[in-house]
């Protein structure tokens, strides 16, 4: 599938809207990529002002869903899409409650380094801020490729997604033990431990949306729903894609 079909319908207005549609997540995902720069950002210098800019963010990117939500709605109600405009049309509204999500999720995490900061607490001085950092990275990296992937209709960057997402959920299962060692110990807040976890699995949720926001691209550029596949099936049909 290449994107210039969704510009090749006799009415102009149908191929005008899906135009709109397709820049319109793009746009959203651009917002919640900034984000989890910012997220990113913040935990790493221990700013507060940086921290307060997700969640000012987080309220633009929920007008932009209801914007999605509204166009979704007009190309259904006043025009004909054929099969692959439908397509386009149901990942466009999982993409944009997914995004949704993630920025929610940036809003939690951001919490960590705003409340430290007001403390005068290093975040890089809690148990399990490796792992954080590591996972928030990962979520930053891959939600690109999620995007570039939606915007040009090409799976090649994709491919390492999933294998990634295992490799995290090892990093949260480290990164939370550690945390929960350091209850055990003095020398560190109950208090600081609870955000500290809170940010940790929040940043492991942002990383299951970006596995979300993969498989719909996959929908829409293949066909194919990937979302029940087992390990072996989604293996075989991802070497596919490669080849």
């Amino acid at each position: 599938m290449e994107r210039g079909q969704f510009n090749e319908h006799i009415s102009g207005q149908l191929n005008r809207n899906l135009e709109a549609l397709f820049n319109q997540v793009l746009e959203m995902g651009g917002l919640v990529e900034r984000q989890l720069d910012y997220l990113l950002e913040a935990t790493t210098c221990d700013d507060r002002s940086i921290a307060k800019k997700v969640k000012q963010l987080d309220k633009i990117v929920n007008r932009e869903e209801m914007e999605i939500d509204r166009l979704c709605a007009m190309v259904l109600a006043r025009q004909q899409p054929r099969a692959s405009d439908l397509r386009l049309i149901i990942i466009s509204i999982r993409m944009a409650v997914d995004l949704e999500r993630i920025g929610d999720e940036a809003v939690i995490a951001s919490k960590l380094s705003s409340r430290m900061a007001k403390q005068r607490v290093q975040c890089s001085s809690l148990p399990g801020f490796k792992g954080l950092v590591e996972i928030a990275s990962c979520g930053v990296e891959n939600l690109k490729k999620s995007l570039n992937a939606f915007s040009c209709l090409d799976l090649s960057e994709i491919i390492d997604i999933v294998d990634d997402q295992e490799r995290m959920e090892l990093v949260q299962k480290h990164a939370l033990a550690e945390i929960q060692e350091a209850f055990e110990k003095t020398g560190h807040s109950p208090e600081h431990l609870m955000e500290m976890i809170y940010a940790v699995r929040a940043c492991s949720r942002i990383t299951d949306h970006v596995v979300n926001l993969t498989e719909s691209v996959v929908y829409l550029v293949e066909g194919r729903d990937i979302r029940n596949m087992d390990t072996v099936k989604l293996s075989e049909f991802l070497d596919g894609v490669k080849e």
